[in-house]
């Protein structure tokens, strides 16, 4: 005799192996999905992974900052971000605004985690020169990937310094909004 259709609710209790075809599992959590945890063993897990998981942002208006100093400065553009794991990665963008630099001058511009500095120790993340007769108005435009591997309290702060001792403004008094912005990404 030929079966039609098997009954399986009838036939069954319990889980179906995987094995056999099943899941193993007698129940799920909602919101997840399944995942090979062994090689015949599935689970229900979370999806977090390239996800975003928080934004902070701060903002400056109309500031005028500069110096003559040849090592790093302080800009007044910060924020404080706390990641929620040890695996989260941290994208910085900073946008906007206006640097002013004179004819034969240059800006290195940086990004430091608390007291480090993730760009290059000497020519930070990003320069802007002018070699022409004239002066360079240019807004600011730099992002950064960073690995805290931390779940404390960080501050990112944008660091500037003049490339030679010549005056040179971060953000001059007409330059608008400046933004930086931290995104939590989850591992």
């Amino acid at each position: 005799m030929a079966l039609s259709k098997i009954d399986v609710a009838n036939m069954l209790t319990g889980s179906t192996p995987v094995a056999n075809g099943g899941t193993g599992l007698t129940s799920g959590t909602s919101g997840q999905f399944l995942k090979f945890t062994g090689s015949t063993t599935l689970a229900s897990a979370a999806d977090n992974a390239g996800k975003l998981l928080q934004a902070v942002s701060a903002t400056i208006n109309n500031a005028t900052e500069s110096t003559t100093s040849q090592s790093f400065v302080a800009s007044s553009l910060q924020l404080n971000i706390t990641p929620s794991a040890t695996s989260s990665k941290i994208l910085v963008f900073l946008n906007g605004g206006q640097a002013y630099i004179q004819t034969n001058r240059a800006m290195h511009v940086t990004l430091y985690r608390d007291s480090t500095n993730l760009g290059d120790s000497t020519r930070g993340m990003a320069r802007f020169s002018i070699a022409a007769s004239g002066s360079l108005l240019s807004p600011h435009s730099n992002h950064f990937l960073d690995s805290p591997n931390s779940t404390s309290q960080l501050n990112y702060r944008v660091y500037y310094e003049s490339d030679g001792g010549d005056e040179i403004y971060f953000s001059t008094g007409s330059a608008g909004t400046m933004s930086l912005t931290a995104l939590e990404i989850g591992a």
